[in-house]
This record gives C-alpha cells, sequence and structure tokens, in this order.
C-alpha cells in the first residue's frame, strides 16, 4: 500500500552542536577507518581496473592542453572520429593526483572520496534515524559497493550524487523546491562523471512525488512552479560543460550498446554466486521490508524498484541501489517505525557519537590523513597489479622494437594508451560501439561469424598484445606467418613474419 509524502518527524542532527570542538563522531571516525584501509600499499582494489591509465592519460593530455578532446586520436581503429572526454573533470583530477604522487597519489585521491562518501551517507542517514540502523544502512552500502572501489571517475563524484539526491528528497519532505545551492552538486557531477543524468531523471521523479503528496491544490500549484523553475534550472546547469548536452547524449549511446555491454564484465548482471554478501543483503532487506510492513509513497515505491531493476541488469550499478536507496526511504521509515527514528536528546556513548564533530577533531582527522598519504606516496611504492599493467610484455615489445598495429587485449587497452601505443580497443565503448565491441569479444575468443584470420588482415594487424589464456592465441599458435615471440603469466605476444 502507498502513503503520501509529508514533512519528516525528525529533527535535523547535523544542527545540534558538538559536544567539544574535540568531539569525534561516527561519520568520522567511519571515513577515517575507510582511508586507512584503502590507501594501502598494494594499491588494492582502487589499482584493479585497467580504465585507470587511460583516464589518466586523458586528463594529463587536458591539463597539457588547456583544451578538452573531441576526437579520438587514442586508437587506431576509430583515430579521428567523434569522441568526448565526458568525465574530463574526474580525469584531470587523477591526473593531477598521479602527477604530484604517482599511484600513491592516486591511490590516496580515491580513498579520500570514498571515505568521503561514506562519511557523508552516515551523517545524511543520522538526520533520520538512529546511529544502529544508519551504521547498518551504511555497512550495507559498503558492502554492495565494494566490487567497484576502482580509481576511476566514477568515485570522484559520489559525494556530488549523494548530495544531490538528498537535497531532492529534503526539499519534498518539507513541501519545498530545492534551493539553488543544490545546483552546484549538480554542476560538479555533470563535469565529473555521466552518471548525473540519473540525478536528472530522479529530479524528475521526486518532484512528481512531491506534487502527488500535496495536501490541497492550492499547495500543489505552488510546488508546481517552484520544481519547474528549479527543474529548467537544472537542466541548463547538466549542460554547463565543455561540451554542452553532447555529455546527455553520450548516456543514451552507452546504453545503445546493447548486446555489447554483455561482454564487459561490470555491464553483466550481478553473479551471486561469486558475490553471496550482496545477495544476502537484498534478501535481508526484502524480509524486513515485507515483515515490517514498510509502506512507500507511489513514486519513491518506484524510484526503488528502478534502483533495483539498474542493478539487477549490470552489476556496476550496486552503488546507486546501497546509497541512494536509503536516502530515499530513511524519512519515511522514522516516520512509520518510531524504533528507529532518531531521537536528538537520547543519552548514550552510540548517540553522542552521532552527534557531528568538532571542528578541531575534523581538523586533526584531516591532518592526520594528510600524513599518512605523504608517508604512502614517499615511502610506499604503489604500482598497479600486473593483470592490470603488464609492464614485463610491454618492456619486450620495446626492447623487439615492435611497430605497426597490435590486437590487444580489451583490458590492456587502457595501459596502451597511457604507454602512448594506439589500440584496437580499449574502455571506451560509446566510441567504438556495440556492433564493434560485440565482433571483436567474439573472435578473440573464436566464436561468431568473422574467423580471427579475416580481422588479422582487414585491420592489418603486425602483432597481438593478449592476455594468456585468451583462445586467440592458441589458434595464433598454428597460423602461418605467425610467431610467438613473448609469453608470461599475464600477456602473450605474437608478431606477423614478414
Amino acid at each position: 500500500m502507498a502513503v503520501t509524502s509529508g514533512l519528516s518527524v525528525s529533527n535535523d542532527i547535523a544542527a545540534i552542536p558538538a559536544r567539544s570542538p574535540w568531539a569525534l563522531s561516527l561519520p568520522l571516525m567511519l571515513g577515517m577507518t575507510m582511508f586507512v584501509c584503502l590507501a594501502n600499499v598494494n594499491g588494492l582494489p582502487l589499482l584493479g581496473d585497467p580504465d585507470s591509465h587511460w583516464h589518466i592519460a586523458v586528463g594529463n593530455w587536458i591539463l597539457q592542453h588547456r583544451v578538452v578532446p573531441d576526437v579520438d586520436f587514442y586508437s587506431f581503429t576509430f583515430a579521428g572520429q567523434p569522441w568526448i572526454a565526458k568525465e574530463w573533470l574526474s580525469q584531470t583530477l587523477l591526473a593531477g593526483a598521479y602527477d604530484l604522487g604517482g599511484w600513491g597519489g592516486v591511490v590516496s585521491l580515491g580513498a579520500a572520496a570514498l571515505a568521503i562518501t561514506f562519511a557523508l551517507l552516515l551523517r545524511l542517514l543520522l538526520r533520520d534515524l538512529k546511529p544502529l540502523p544508519a551504521l547498518l544502512f551504511t555497512v550495507a552500502a559498503i558492502t554492495m559497493t565494494a566490487p567497484h572501489f576502482l580509481a576511476r571517475p566514477h568515485i570522484l563524484a559520489f559525494p556530488f550524487m549523494l548530495w544531490w539526491v538528498a537535497g531532492l528528497v529534503r526539499a519534498v519532505e518539507e513541501r519545498r523546491a530545492p534551493g539553488p545551492l543544490l545546483l552546484v552538486a549538480m554542476l560538479f557531477w555533470a563535469n565529473m562523471h555521466g552518471g548525473f543524468t540519473l540525478g536528472l531523471l530522479l529530479a524528475g521523479a521526486l518532484a512528481l512525488d512531491a506534487l502527488v503528496g500535496a495536501r490541497d491544490m492550492a499547495e500543489r500549484r505552488t510546488l508546481f512552479f517552484a520544481w519547474a523553475k528549479f527543474g529548467i534550472a537544472t537542466l541548463v546547469v547538466a549542460c554547463v560543460t565543455p561540451y554542452g548536452p553532447e555529455s546527455i547524449v553520450v548516456t543514451a549511446r552507452i546504453f545503445s550498446l546493447g548486446d555489447a555491454l554483455g561482454a564487459i564484465s561490470e555491464w553483466r548482471s550481478p553473479n551471486f554466486q561469486a558475490q553471496p554478501m550482496q545477495e544476502l543483503i537484498l534478501l535481508v532487506a526484502l524480509y524486513l521490508a515485507l515483515s515490517r510492513g514498510l509502506r512507500l509513497p507511489l513514486m519513491r515505491l518506484l524510484i526503488v524498484i528502478g534502483l533495483v531493476h539498474l542493478y539487477l541488469r549490470y552489476a556496476r550499478n550496486a552503488e546507486l541501489l546501497a546509497t541512494l536507496a536509503p536516502l530515499v526511504i530513511a524519512p519515511l521509515l522514522a516516520r512509520q517505525w518510531a524504533q528507529v527514528r532518531a531521537d536528538p536528546e537520547a543519552k548514550g556513548r552510540l548517540n553522542a557519537w552521532a552527534r557531528p564533530a568538532g571542528q578541531a577533531g575534523v581538523a586533526v582527522c584531516v591532518a592526520v590523513a594528510a600524513l599518512f598519504a605523504a608517508g604512502l606516496i614517499r615511502f610506499g611504492s604503489v604500482e598497479p597489479p600486473s593483470s592490470t599493467m603488464p609492464q614485463a610484455a610491454l618492456d619486450y615489445a620495446r626492447g623487439a622494437g615492435l611497430k605497426g598495429r597490435v590486437l590487444n587485449d580489451y583490458s590492456y587497452g587502457g595501459y596502451l594508451i597511457r604507454a602512448g601505443i594506439p589500440t584496437f580497443i580499449d574502455g571506451r565503448g560509446e566510441l567504438y560501439g556495440g556492433d564493434f565491441i560485440k565482433r571483436y569479444a567474439e573472435t578473440v575468443n573464436l566464436k561468431g561469424e568473422q574467423s580471427l584470420e579475416a580481422m588479422l588482415e582487414e585491420y592489418k594487424i603486425d602483432w597481438t598484445f593478449l592476455g594468456k589464456d585468451v583462445a586467440a592465441n592458441k589458434l595464433l599458435a598454428h597460423l602461418p606467418g605467425w610467431r610467438r615471440a613473448y609469453g608470461d603469466d599475464q600477456a602473450t605476444i605474437f608478431v606477423r613474419e614478414r
């Protein structure tokens, strides 16, 4: 059964003075714990994705040329074709972190972004919920999102995503339109990650929620004009990027890749056999909602269902469900279940820590984190794993003077871009399109209609740089005119004999 929205019954805990300037808080301690755990000498999990390499390369190009690219010059297959760096701001931040501190700098930046994200999530939930349920929501969100803890633009945009959605929900709860300051969140989000298009859709959905929940026609009319003005301003701000509205269009191109998305691991449906904790969290949430009789307004119910759909469709959307759904339903939980409602006057250590930290306490933690990051950069010798950076294989290729066109592994594309070698394919799916990605995946795995020999001839390939276990290597070993030049635990190189 659906219910209408209304003013949240909880007080804003963020408005309550801290106990002392040196006081710590649950969000601050959670953030510090996450930062220390993620900013480690192994660089994992943050450096576990090959796309980090090309994002840094693009960011460095932007910093050097003081303009943003509008055509591809990293591949030889699509060189000169239209392509935009829609995440240019995040890419320049990643490049700046790398230039200042190497891979240790990248790890520190990524760890800081994630620490801020989940500290902010907990702080926002504490406005409506008691410390224990707020902590449980946050820990569940961390668990769900952990597989996507990667040094890529999306994690830098997380805090702005939370700010945006929390601001929209708060406006609905207070029966008003969002204030103009919230547009700053959209401005940053639109320049940092393509996921801002979801923010536009959520603004429309929550505007409808506000209108449906209005108490009478007069209030509905007032809300309609207020939200309409905010919606127009949001669209304008979302286009304040170096590419204007093109950044919005690119999202449609990505989802138009169709079946080819299945060839990219993070665009597949979640594998609950490999990630049983995510399944357990979903089942527990479903049990609690059904057994406790949770009732949601129609639009918020549709938002939650939509977030579940996005996650079940594409595993990479786990963070959207895990972080945004709690923000959407937290005020409703506080109204319907008194036992989880925040009580600013409650006693006890846990409730005391739910209050904001003091300014001195925050300053000390920031200073400690900065010193920790400096030590990691200076003494950590952080490097990506060989699975995303096959350095030995590339050293051989350079030492052997291999030139010409390379048929590269999809996961090595980002590394080759940073190394200055034109790629056959890399992580920029919106550039290559669904047909090309699907044909590549089928061919190197010896499936589909086109033969490997035909692809090698069509693109005049001079050498291959594929993962050790890629099926194409087995066929290359028997093809006339090709010889195995190098192999290790990560990569195999075949060279065309002239």
